[in-house]
């Protein structure tokens, strides 16, 4: 063969002049061939007519190959012989751009970077010098390092406080030049693919330097640096380069292009909350108390005075520096005495930025409630001004905006970030199995060239670059993309026997390669005889035509093999993974490459695998040894000679297909497959094999030879005596004894009780200790120390440094024994203290016995790596707003300490420098933006909110979200549920079960010992086994001792409820006991309990009866006892046989009876509301009514009664067995007893003890009773109870985490809180105060902050609060100003603290508090799983589909649609308003009065207000106009649409209160609001919008997640009830001060209510608990402390962690479910159009359309379920049903389509509930149909051929052609449609639209 093809095979070849060439020829050609193809087209027209289309299978375009794209690492197979292409321009790797004029530079760490092959800036050839210098460079690794380099040294400039010299700037611009004039130099500008501008990344650089030159020449632009600061973003496209930020960057870009929908929605229903904010609220927070101007005025005063004096600010009341806001109404906030409310004075609070005075103002708001920051302090103002019924308000927008909307967001980062996360995975998948097979690859030949026999191996497959005049079978592009096999036979190689047939059977075949998928030529029977990698060499083979020979296909799947598509080599399992469908190869016959990928994937390390890295022997020793029996190379060969049939198995095609029979054969052989059919192997074939084998073994030897073994290494005897310590046999015995005992599990117990005592002694370090207890903690410091250190040293020597050294465990405690030792001896050191906090660490070590720690910690390492890039990624987005907000506001800041114009000095939280910028984009990210950004608009204006909604939104919403996205992602459930089997056995549980199993050795010997003895004294009595006492079953049924089977009674005799037999006490008949199995065994329906009792099962011989079971619901009551009581005494079972007994018995089954009477529970809830009620009335203001508080003590020892009867009922109802048993009845119980003991001592005047108020507390939790009896809520509760104890865990190792920040704060803060104040209580300056003494004895007060650090327990409440981000700014203030104990606090003079809050923000509240979220949902999918009927495990996916689509569709049925009116105007009326356009047009128009109404606002000028007055008029006549129209259009029906109805209102109210306005000023609704609820007919005109389906699943999934939010709404209500009176009895009297006022306290029941739903977000529970505890002296202990924080730390955990977080779990659930429904299959939505379609078809809802319409009808619907015409074959395919009277059923064809859309075809049968009144006989089919017209119109055909045989001639034959169509169409008519006479005519349409075959004349 000539050179040229050698050259054509290489896979990296030269740009050059002649590619280019090429590249253009084959434009050119596909050109001229697609024009060709049209003219074809155009032709075939004509023609096609009368043919038989065919359904046209059009080739998938092709798609670039993802593994070559630019910026990719080139693919391993490909690595080799790249090196000397580095730099250079070779032709384009990936055969997508074969005809596009493209080339490649590969760089020097082998990225590809693609260009284009057309001239740069029109002169620039690919050849040119110039853009080969400027190639050279970019590709060239050090170049993007210096200019990344660059971009971090820039930004460091930037951070500057001072900004860098004019010169600093001007490099920086230099290099950016330099490095934009290279690229557009090598890439050309953008004209065409691949040039610089069309990379977005480019964009960015070219705009920040033509600013730097904008600013630079022209001044006048000011200083546009800020802009510069966007260069950062830079920093993110490096990250690109670090494998796991790829993922996280991905996640983040995925996530913002999905929040589209989100953030329309999001802006929607923030407008309408808006909307509605600014019609309540416009200028209500405007409402001031002044000072009664009487006092100062006198009675007589002048208007300006009154007006003077109204709005001097100093008359306003104030606190701080806020004016009180007040309100008029009832429930508002009052003024103190003297002072009046007045409305409109002055400016809106928080510097004028709170209001709802235009819609910009009430928009914000509505944002800030969503992102609830500060929201605490609008609700107050609001609730203040306007009453506390507005509370409603507020609810709604936290429920639906808050917990809906940021959760929708949360959803979508989380499946942004799975799904880039499983993405990342199956690439990386890819990588390793293609450089596995590489290395392969390489190891086989690196071992065939080192072996003697040398020449035997080079064989052609493995061509080298290099040596072009070896033998090659090359394999060469042809025209068709099909490749063939070119034998060179210069010379052979030693192994070949002539006539192999390998290199000459193959051109018959298309290469494995080619793009187009052939239809195989060759047999499929053929066979292969060897493993692949045999097939490498010119194996010889028989020329018996019988012999197996292996295909073309099997030699190109070899995975050494450099494969080549059209002249490249490749790697083919990448090719056929990623191009064809369902990722198999083209043919089934290509088993080796399955079999090679499978091996390679799958059971790479399994045992058997023939990859496995630990196997001792070389590859090639393993590859020939045939002889060894089940060699994991070779599949047996079976012949037809009994002598060598060994294995009795057969070489079957080694296809896909026999995984699992093949692993079941032969377990060492992976390659075997039993095949019944296999073709048995020719003698002459296995001669052959023999003779290679025997070849082979020849040169076993060398191969041995090869990996001889050498003699121990110096590095291995050095290794045994230093490390693995195994010299000495005395040694050995003594590590032997070490080891016994260290190694013991009482050992390990012990230590981790030392841990546990030494965790006690850290935590008790505290300010101002005591010295005694310092020198104890010292010496417990000292001991523990010891006794880690020994046990370290023990393990060591029992395990020696190799094994010990390879636990993490052991590494982990090994590092903190060293730690301690050096802490211990550098104590003198001053500054060395911090190294007290790694003894913390020891808390870790009770990971090893604590499983859910473990997990947990296991969860962090397996997010580490990806939380290391998150976090790198939240300091880039952080880093790059500090800058950018540095920039940008820094100078508008400096105006705070100009006191001529805003003064009052630099705030904390400001843009200043660098520290401070960071901290407040830190602080934002914590979800608090609101205060910062007053602070900055104070003095840049606007400019802010832009800025700081953006940071919001990227940094918080989406930044952050991720952290949960990536703890949900770690947190499988298979994670929590890891087995411990590959664990070490846990030695604590095996020290605490020595124990147990002791305990229970004492036990058995004790119980034996008291037997013995009690058997002397008596003898053993007969027991008579009564039939219900514990006796066997017989095949479930039971059985007496005899064996005779019981009759049952209730089986026996149908006996009226309550009735019995007569009780005898004879034991055949039915005694006490044996009421009925039903009776004694079936739990009651009121109580949820079944029987204690398992019966003994006895499996008789025999067959098994089928029993079927029928639900009988108990009728009687249980036992009264266990049966152990009647067992042991005897006069029970008297008694109940007696006369009494048996009234007894009639007695209890009326009381059974009234307590299963459906009233008995209605009461009993009604009592239970009723009695709540009560308790919520006891407020502060009861002593002040006395008839209500004599009425409210009687009722409730009403109460009290009833429900002491009602548990009295119960118990003689269903015993104390049944009683006792269940939870529920216990809660009732004990909240009973509770009363009781109440009512006791209140009748012992016992009822002002303190004891005893604490009882009348806990009556709060009788609304707990309601929760078993309301179905909703205790799903939830059940819920929420499975989940406690890994909440419990949870909270556990929230504690543990906090517990380490909590002793570290405690020693960096301890004591360092105490301030000097004066009496108004300002801390005084230093230059004043400087230590306590100096206070002290300037009679100043020494005051300590209520939260602080003095010890564990006070730094875990502060931790607490700086977790929620409530009342942490004052913490952090605090710290950062902190000194030394005793010394005043200096304004940030410690600022670097804030590094301890920032970390333990991340570490404990950005990580472990969503752990709860974790955990929680995880535990829902846990059960859900429990749940999920075993049906669905039963299908294949694609069934699954097809069941969820089938289950919607049995739940909707066609509708009436509305009759026409008979009357022809009304009829036009009807048709108007029934069409779309008219819904739209109506639509329009509410938007147009939404914006009008967004353009009112406070303040208005008269011609605005009046121009609004009269746009208002015409809307109400449009709104009027359309009901008016539709009430005529639709008659009666009008009302049956609720949204009508509600229009209707609507329309009534506008013209009332356009009529009588005064009065509706006072209406608590206007009407203009009700119109705004209008908005949500949206909804409505959504389903018309095609691209609005993402919107659509955000709906569709809040209507899904609906009912559970309800029931958790409820249960929250509850918990919330419950609290608030709990609340109002423990403060009804506390200070009004911090959080709690005249409006917020707990002085009333409602008031109590607000408060806590405020809570329920952690909003304000700071102030609220510096409210309760203002009470308390500092530094004294008081129980108001303790009470207050047990109840809100409580209160919080149950409602923002546990309650709240449910409904994020349900909301994430619903969403994923939501959208997959919508990805995979139809939604009800999808059925809901179809109905409405066929609404239009089948006007009178029969269910049936002719047959004839069904073509139209599937034309007319919407996607995913439409048609398309021309339809009529794909319809015939779909073989939908055709019943009587060519009629179709609605059901046959929505399940046609569905099958179609799914492209499922076997499908489960699910039953068709077809409605029983419709005749539904199915006659035909659409396919059945379509073949009887073929058949029709064959022996028409074929008539008429006998027909012009018949008449001869031409002249004849035409004569009678007119009475031959005649004929013919009646022929036609009598075969064609035999079913159809009575629809003549539909025939003839349906005809119409049949295309026949050409030569047939029945188309009309």
């Amino acid at each position: 063969m000539d050179e040229e093809g050698v050259e054509e095979y290489r896979t990296f070849r030269p740009f050059t002049r002649d590619s280019l060439f090429n590249i253009e020829r084959r434009i050119a050609e596909e050109q001229a061939a697609k024009e060709a193809h049209k003219l074809k087209e155009a032709g075939d027209s004509d023609d096609s007519e009368d043919e038989i289309e065919e359904p046209s299978h059009h080739e998938p375009d092709p798609k670039p190959n993802p593994k070559l794209e630019a910026g990719r690492k080139l693919p391993p197979s490909m690595e080799e012989g790249s090196s000397r292409f580095v730099g250079r321009p070779i032709e384009d790797l990936d055969e997508y751009y074969h005809n596009q004029k493209t080339f490649c530079v590969i760089g020097r760490d082998k990225t590809i970077y693609r260009f284009n092959a057309t001239n740069a800036l029109f002169v620039l050839s690919p050849f040119n010098p110039i853009r080969r210098v400027a190639l050279y460079i970019l590709v060239h690794p050090l170049f993007s390092v210096v200019v990344m380099l660059t971009i971090i040294v820039n930004c460091v400039f930037m951070t500057m406080t001072e900004g860098p010299e004019e010169y600093v700037e001007q490099i920086f611009t230099g290099i950016y030049t330099f490095e934009a004039t290279t690229k557009i130099l090598a890439r050309g500008i953008i004209l065409t693919p691949f040039t610089y501008l069309r990379d977005p990344w480019n964009w960015l650089d070219f705009f920040v330097i033509s600013i730097a030159y904008l600013t630079m020449w022209i001044k006048v632009l000011g200083n546009l640096s800020a802009l510069r600061t966007f260069r950062v973003l830079r920093a993110l496209k490096t990250v690109a380069v670090i494998p796991g930020l790829k993922t996280i960057v991905g996640a983040l870009l995925e996530a913002v292009r999905r929040l589209r929908d989100v953030m329309i929605l999001t802006v929607f229903v923030l407008s309408i909350f808006a909307l509605v904010g600014m019609q309540l609220y416009s200028g209500g927070l405007k409402q001031k108390c002044v000072m009664n101007w009487t006092l100062e005025l006198g009675t007589n005063v002048t208007d300006e005075e009154w007006l003077a004096f109204v709005n001097d600010s100093d008359h306003w009341w104030k606190v701080g520096d806020d004016y009180i806001v007040c309100g008029n109404g009832s429930g508002a906030g009052g003024c103190k005495e003297n002072y009046t409310c007045l409305p409109d004075l002055g400016e809106n609070p928080n510097f004028g930025f709170t209001s709802f005075d235009n819609f910009g103002w009430a928009l914000l708001c509505a944002f800030r409630l969503m992102t609830q920051d500060a929201w605490e302090s609008l609700y107050k103002l609001v609730l203040r001004a306007e009453g506390s019924a507005h509370a409603m308000y507020f609810v709604l927008v936290i429920l639906l905006g808050s917990f809906y909307l940021v959760n929708l967001i949360l959803a979508i980062v989380a499946m942004s970030y799975d799904e880039q996360q499983k993405q990342d995975a199956a690439d990386a998948a890819d990588e390793a199995a293609e450089r596995m097979e590489e290395e392969e690859r390489r190891e086989i030949l690196s071992q065939m060239t080192k072996s003697p026999s040398d020449a035997s191996f080079k064989s052609d497959q493995y061509n080298s670059d290099k040596a072009e005049d070896k033998e090659r079978v090359s394999l060469t592009s042809d025209q068709s993309g099909g490749s063939h096999l070119h034998p060179n036979s210069k010379k052979r190689g030693s192994i070949s026997l002539p006539g192999s047939p390998f290199a000459y059977r193959r051109s018959s075949k298309g290469s494995q390669f080619s793009w187009k998928k052939k239809p195989s030529g060759r047999a499929t029977d053929r066979q292969p005889l060897v493993y692949q990698t045999l097939e490498s060499l010119p194996l010889p083979f028989a020329d018996d035509s019988a012999a197996v020979t292996p295909s073309s296909e099997d030699l190109c799947n070899f995975p050494f093999h450099k494969n080549a598509p059209n002249g490249r080599r490749y790697s083919f399992a990448s090719q056929t993974r990623r191009h064809w469908p369902d990722a198999r190869p083209p043919s089934r016959r290509s088993s080796f490459a399955s079999n090679v990928s499978r091996n390679s994937r799958t059971s790479r390390y399994s045992v058997h695998s023939p990859l496995d890295p630990l196997k001792k022997e070389s590859k090639m020793d393993t590859l020939f040894n045939f002889t060894r029996k089940g060699s994991q190379r070779v599949p047996d060969v079976v012949v037809d000679k009994p002598r060598l049939d060994r294995d009795n198995d057969s070489v079957s095609s080694l296809g896909s297909e026999c995984v699992g029979e093949k692993q079941k054969m032969s377990p060492t052989n992976t390659f075997l497959c039993p095949s019944p059919t296999a073709a048995n192997v020719d003698i002459k074939d296995v001669m052959v094999l023999k003779d290679l084998i025997d070849h082979a073994s020849g040169h076993r030897r060398s191969f041995m030879s090869v990996v001889s073994v050498q003699p121990e290494a110096v590095r291995d005897k050095l290794m045994n005596y230093l490390c693995l310590w195994n010299c000495s046999p005395n040694f050995k015995k003594l590590q032997y004894f070490v080891s016994l005992f260290i190694m013991d599990a009482f050992v390990d117990l012990f230590i981790t009780l030392c841990i546990v005592v030494n965790t006690g002694f850290m935590a008790l370090d505290h300010w101002d200790m005591n010295e005694e207890l310092k020198r104890v903690s010292e010496f417990a410091n000292l001991l523990f120390t010891g006794i880690f250190a020994a046990e370290a040293f023990l393990k060591i020597l029992a395990l020696s440094p190799i094994n010990y050294f390879k636990d993490n465990w052991n590494v982990f405690d090994s590092f903190i024994v060293l730690l301690s030792l050096m802490e211990l001896m550098l104590e003198a050191l001053p500054g060395l203290s911090v190294l007290r906090a790694f003894r913390l660490l020891r808390v870790f070590k009770l990971a090893k016995s604590w499983p859910t720690l473990n997990m947990l910690i296991a969860i962090v390492g397996r997010t580490m790596g990806a939380l290391g890039n998150l976090t790198i990624v939240l300091g880039i987005v952080v880093f790059i707003f500090a800058v950018m907000g540095q920039q940008l506001f820094r100078d508008s800041y400096q105006r705070y300490l100009d006191e001529s114009d805003i003064g009052g000095g630099m705030p904390r939280w400001n843009f200043d420098d660098f520290l401070h910028s960071f901290m407040i984009i830190f602080r934002v990210l914590c979800g608090e933006w609101i205060e910062s950004m007053w602070g900055c608009m104070r003095v840049a204006g606007y400019s802010c909110v832009p800025f700081f909604l953006l940071t919001m939104v990227i940094g918080n919403l989406v930044v952050l979200n991720l952290f949960l996205a990536l703890l949900l992602s770690s947190f499988g459930a298979e994670s929590l549920q890891r087995s411990e089997a590959d664990d070490e056995p846990n030695k604590l549980a095996e020290a605490v079960d020595r124990f147990k199993r002791f305990g229970a050795w004492v036990k058995v010997k004790i119980i034996v010992c008291l037997k013995v003895k009690l058997r002397r004294k008596t003898k053993r009595p007969v027991i008579a086994l009564s039939p219900s006492s514990s006796r066997p079953e017989l095949n479930g049924k039971e059985a007496l001792t005899d064996g005779q089977t019981v009759v049952d009674a209730e089986k026996g005799l149908d006996l009226p409820d309550g009735e019995k037999l007569p009780r005898r006490s004879s034991e055949g008949s039915m005694n006490k006991d044996s009421k009925s199995m039903l009776g004694s065994e079936a739990s009651s329906s009121a109580s949820s309990l079944s029987e204690c009792e398992k019966d003994i099962k006895v499996e008789a011989d025999g067959e098994p009866e089928i029993n079927e079971v029928d639900i009988v619901y108990v009728k009687e009551p249980d036992d009264c006892l266990c049966k152990v009581c009647t067992r042991k005494f005897k006069c029970l079972t008297t008694i109940g046989e007696s006369k009494t007994g048996q009234l007894w018995w009639k007695f209890r089954c009326f009381m059974f009876r009234v307590t299963e009477h459906k009233y008995f529970e209605t009461f009993i809830i009604t009592m239970i509301l009723a009695s709540s009620s009560a308790l919520a009335l006891e407020d502060e203001y009861l002593d002040e009514r006395p008839i209500l508080k004599a009425i409210l003590e009687y009722l409730d020892k009403c109460f009290t009664a009833i429900f002491i009867l009602e548990m009295l009922i119960k118990w003689i109802a269903f015993g104390f067995k049944t009683y006792f048993t269940d939870a529920w009845c216990w809660l009732d119980f004990i909240i009973v007893s509770l009363s009781i003991v109440l009512l006791a001592a209140e009748s012992f005047d016992l009822g002002d003890l303190g004891a005893i108020k604490a009882l009348r507390t806990l009556r709060a939790l009788r609304p707990l009773r309601a929760v078993s009896r309301w179905e909703g809520m205790r799903v939830v509760v059940n819920a929420l109870i499975k989940a406690i104890p890994s909440i419990f865990n949870v909270l556990l190792v929230c504690l543990v985490f906090w517990l380490i920040f909590g002793i570290m704060g405690v020693q960096l803060f301890a004591g360092k809180f105490h301030k000097c104040v004066d009496e108004n209580n300002e801390t005084l300056h230093v230059n004043i105060v400087d230590h306590r003494n100096q206070c002290e004895s300037q009679n100043y007060t020494w005051t300590n902050s209520k939260i602080n650090f003095d010890n564990v327990i006070n730094a875990y409440l502060a931790l607490f609060q700086v977790a929620t981000y409530k009342g942490w700014i004052d913490i952090m203030n605090d710290a950062i100003d902190s000194r030394q104990p005793n010394q005043q606090p200096l304004y940030e003079d410690n600022r670097y603290m804030y590094l301890y809050f920032v970390l333990f923000i991340i570490f404990g509240s950005f990580f472990t508090l969503n752990l709860f979220i974790g955990v929680i949902i995880d535990n829902f999918n846990q059960q859900k799983k429990k749940q999920g009927g075993s049906l669905e495990m039963f299908m294949t996916d694609d069934q699954k589909k097809y069941y969820m689509a089938m289950k919607r569709m049995q739940s909707k049925s066609p509708q009436k649609s509305i009759p026409k009116p008979k009357l022809w105007i009304a009829g036009i009326i009807f048709d108007v308003t029934t069409n779309q356009m008219f819904d739209i047009g109506i639509m329009v128009v509410i938007l147009l009065n939404m914006i009008t109404m967004m353009i009112e606002h406070e303040g208005m000028i008269p011609e605005i207000e009046e121009a609004l007055k009269y746009i208002n008029i015409v809307f109400i006549a449009i709104f009027t106009l359309e009901c008016v129209l539709k009430i005529i259009g639709l008659r009666q029906f009008y009302f049956k649409i609720p949204w009508n109805v509600f229009d209707f209102v609507v329309v009534i109210l506008s013209i009332l209160a356009l009529s009588l306005a005064g009065f509706f000023e006072n209406f608590f609704v206007s009407p203009t609001l009700l119109r705004v609820i209008r908005v949500f007919r949206v909804g409505r005109v959504l389903r018309l919008v095609k691209s609005a389906k993402g919107i659509r699943t955000l709906l569709f999934s809040l209507a899904v997640s609906l009912p559970a939010l309800f029931n958790i709404g409820l249960l929250l209500a509850l918990v919330m009830f419950i609290y608030a009176i709990m609340g109002m009895n423990f403060f009804m009297t506390a200070e009004e001060e911090y959080g709690l006022d005249d409006a917020f306290n707990f002085k009333t029941f409602f008031r109590s209510f607000i408060l806590l739903f405020q809570m329920c977000t952690s909003a304000g529970w700071d102030g609220v608990l510096n409210g309760l505890i203002a009470r308390c002296k500092p530094n004294e202990s008081c129980a108001e402390y303790t009470i207050a924080t047990m109840y809100l730390v409580t209160y919080l955990v149950i409602s923002f962690l546990v309650v709240v977080n449910m409904y994020i779990a349900v909301i994430l659930e619903n969403f994923s479910q939501a959208t997959e429904d919508v990805q995979q299959g139809l939604t009800p939505d999808d059925f809901d159009m179809y109905y409405e379609k066929w609404e239009k078809y089948d006007p009178d809802a029969t269910q049936y359309i002719p047959l004839d319409m069904l073509s139209d009808f599937v034309d007319f619907l919407e996607e995913p379920l439409q048609l398309q015409k021309p339809n009529h074959f794909m319809l015939v395919k779909l073989d939908i049903p055709i019943c009587e009277g060519d009629m179709c059923f609605c059901r046959d064809i929505l399940d046609a389509l569905t099958k179609n859309f799914l492209g499922t075809t076997e499908t489960p049968d699910i039953p068709q509930q077809t409605e029983a009144e419709t005749e539904y006989v199915v006659v035909s089919s659409t396919l059945k149909r379509q073949k009887e017209h073929y058949a029709a119109k064959i022996i028409q055909k074929a008539y008429r051929t006998f027909r012009r045989k018949k008449h001869g001639s031409e002249d004849e034959f035409e004569e009678n052609d007119n009475d031959e169509d005649c004929v013919d169409n009646g022929d036609a008519e009598t075969v064609v449609v035999e079913t159809t006479s009575s629809h003549a005519s539909d025939t003839t349409e349906q005809q119409k639209t049949v295309e026949l075959h050409a030569d047939s004349d029945i188309v009309a």
